[in-house]
């Protein structure tokens, strides 16, 4: 691609509020452009990277028998209905009604289309194992875009849908693609921490999030650094002290469910309370938390009350009576894991120092069971002629995600350091001067690489401009085509990540740029 004639404007400064760099350098070199909020317009640099991203997803993929497909973003909302999940999804789900006054919602995620498209496909247990996965586009409409391509409305994924016979397959299968998740991060060339994680809207047995470690990101991780345990703060687990916590120090929280009924909670008062073991906890989601001496004035109400772990129950019911008065004889009783675990905290598996990091998901993959096969009929014929509900794993990669975490690891002060498998292009030409033997020398250079292979700068500009563009672009090599070259025998080839530069001849260029295939 010659520059002249590639659709792209640099910006020299960028709005106050940008705070990642991914987002900076992305919106500088002209690679996106804002349309709204959490929604961008992608340049045909950053198309360029995605492909690259989604190709090696697409090895990845296949490699473990994967077929490829491409389901709807537009989704009647009878599918939704069918997995219980229309009404359970906040608004983040978008909904609306169509001309023929058909209710419809834009696809979050497609496990509903994935099932049903599998239950009109398949009957046999004889085509199990099998996965689709799709490379499509999602709507979430995030109250709070941040990041740039971080946190997005609109976003690109690749996400699979693996469906077996038994539960054990699913296992086997399961660690296969953790497997093949880990190549395709170091393929991207992006460090990556795999951490056990809550199963959230997905729903499920257990769940893992890929996560690139950034103190700008939205999510606290546990990590024990003798034993390996990784989770996000949401699931980790801690030990805590034998017997339960007898002490002074207790808080109690009050909550009020979706029915009117009272949870008085019990924890340790220098831990908070976690609200999603807490959920676990109860099998209840719409908790509200109420000022204690509220519910303390009304003569009667039915009540429940759930004690973390680590504190005594003797000492548990003497801070409920101190808030709520004694309701031993009446209140439901429940002990359970619901504090969040901090930095400096003993790690529930070996003991060792849990330490606290920032992490922004860039994947996640899910154990879902039966919980969408058995609500929507997605059966198949066992060997003894049973209809059984096929167990089934979901498997996601924010390909726009990975392009910004990518960023976020990869650049310096002038600007991107792409690696050599997803970057734009392999090489930046730049040649500086009009003189026709130095442009001649240029075109040669870029079609010996090839038009998918390089960038040229054939622009009338100073060449301070051009170079500085071509460190902010981060191909991996740049090509200067100069006379002070020509006449030390070739080009210059300037390696952008380590900044060293040799001559090198013009007929030697594909071969010291290109090199093997990359894998």
């Amino acid at each position: 691609m010659k520059m002249s004639h590639l659709v792209l404007k640099t910006e020299r400064q960028v709005p106050a509020d940008v705070q990642l760099v991914s987002h900076q350098l992305l919106i500088r070199a002209g690679f996106v452009r804002r349309v709204s909020a959490g929604i961008y317009t992608y340049g045909p640099l950053a198309v360029r990277v995605l492909h690259h991203i989604e190709a090696i997803a697409r090895e990845e993929m296949n490699a473990l028998g994967g077929q490829e497909v491409l389901f709807p973003v537009v989704q009647p909302a009878g599918l939704w209905e069918q997995s219980g999940r229309l009404l359970s999804i906040g608004s983040d789900l978008a909904r609306w009604t169509d001309r023929a006054g058909a209710a419809m919602v834009l696809a979050m995620t497609h496990e509903e289309t994935a099932t049903d498209f599998f239950r009109s496909m398949v009957q046999s247990y004889r085509a199990l194992p099998l996965m689709m996965y799709q490379i499509q586009t999602k709507f979430r409409d995030e109250p709070r875009p941040r990041g740039g391509l971080i946190r997005l409305r609109e976003f690109l994924m690749k996400d699979a849908y693996s469906f077996h016979r038994t539960v054990d397959d699913l296992n086997a299968y399961y660690a296969k693609v953790l497997e093949a998740y880990g190549r395709f991060f170091k393929r991207c060339d992006l460090d990556i921490v795999s951490v056990e994680s809550d199963t959230g809207m997905m729903g499920g047995g257990m769940a893992h999030e890929f996560m690139f470690l950034s103190p700008m990101g939205e999510d606290t991780l546990l990590i024990c650094d003798r034993c390996g345990y990784a989770a996000n703060r949401e699931v980790a687990v801690a030990q805590k002290s034998s017997g339960g916590l007898v002490c002074d120090g207790l808080q109690v929280k009050v909550y009020r469910d979706g029915g009117g009924g009272v949870m008085g909670v019990v924890v340790p008062g220098h831990l908070d309370v976690n609200p999603v073991k807490l959920t676990r906890a109860v099998g209840m989601a719409d908790l509200a938390e109420v000022a204690a001496l509220d519910i303390a004035r009304e003569t009667a109400f039915d009540v429940r009350v759930v004690v973390d772990e680590g504190v005594d129950l003797q000492s548990a019911w003497t801070a409920i009576a101190a808030h709520l008065g004694d309701l031993s004889a009446r209140a439901i009783v429940a002990t359970a894991d619901i504090t969040n675990v901090s930095e400096g905290m003993a790690c529930g598996r070996c003991g060792g120092i849990l330490r606290a990091v920032r992490g922004i998901e860039a994947g996640n993959t899910f154990k879902l069971g039966t919980k969408y096969s058995q609500a929507m009929g997605a059966l198949v014929t066992d060997a003894d002629g049973r209809s059984i509900p096929a167990v089934m794993g979901c498997y996601g990669i924010g390909i726009t995600r990975v392009l910004a975490c990518i960023l976020e690891q990869h650049h310096d002060a002038a600007g991107m350091m792409w690696p050599r498998r997803v970057a734009p292009y392999a090489a930046h030409i730049v040649s500086v001067g009009d003189d026709a033997a130095i442009v001649g020398a240029a075109e040669n250079v870029y079609q010996a690489l090839g038009v998918e292979n390089a960038i040229w700068d054939d622009r009338v500009l100073r060449p301070g401009i051009k170079f500085s563009d071509a460190d902010l672009f981060g191909m991996p090599t740049r090509i200067t085509v100069s006379a002070r070259s020509l006449a030390a025998g070739g080009v210059e080839l300037r390696d952008r990540r380590t900044g060293q530069t040799t001559i090198v001849p013009m007929e030697n260029v594909r071969e010291r740029v290109l090199g093997p295939q990359l894998r």
